[in-house]
């Protein structure tokens, strides 16, 4: 009877940690939702929220970006958030989501940091895992710091989604 307690106990602790739905990619299960998001903000360029979410009926990718702008030192800063949805096909989906396997290699150990550049966090949920880590600037170093897959996987989605024809957003 301590025993069944003590794993009802942890099943329950965990399964309200898992955020079980997601304003863009819907209820969670195993077969559905989000299946990671990549957060990417940078000190003076803006940032990008990307997840890719999965569904019986379509895939696509979420992105959620945030631009900072003033017309002049006199303005006060302006703030414009955009959201869209991209629908992906199979093999698009599939691609992805093998620069996503390859991007959760990441080195858990990586200690660089900085006061500009960008911060990258990855967040990732496989049945009842959940995860997420927080990386300065993958770009700088990133086969030594053993993040070459994760800045693979942003610089893919930041081209994919159209960010790089953007000016005022800049991948660091």
């Amino acid at each position: 009877m301590k025993y069944i307690f003590l794993i009802l106990t942890f099943l329950s602790t965990s399964a309200f940690s898992i955020e079980w739905a997601d304003e863009d990619c819907g209820q969670w299960n195993a077969y559905e939702g989000k299946v990671f998001s990549l957060d990417i903000g940078t000190s003076f360029h803006g940032s990008a929220l990307f997840k890719l979410c999965k569904s019986e009926t379509q895939n696509f990718i979420s992105i959620l970006t945030t631009q900072r702008s003033r017309k002049d030192e006199a303005n006060e800063i302006v703030e414009t958030t955009t959201r869209k949805h991209i629908e992906i096909s199979k093999e698009e989906y599939e691609k992805i989501f093998k620069l996503y396997e390859v991007a959760l290699q990441y080195n858990t150990l990586d200690k660089s940091s900085g006061t500009d550049g960008s911060n990258w966090c990855i967040e990732s949920q496989r049945s009842f895992t959940y995860t997420k880590a927080c990386f300065w600037t993958p770009s700088y170093n990133s086969e030594q710091r053993g993040l070459k897959g994760l800045y693979d996987l942003g610089s893919y989605l930041w081209e994919f989604t159209s960010l790089s024809k953007n000016k005022e957003m800049r991948l660091y």
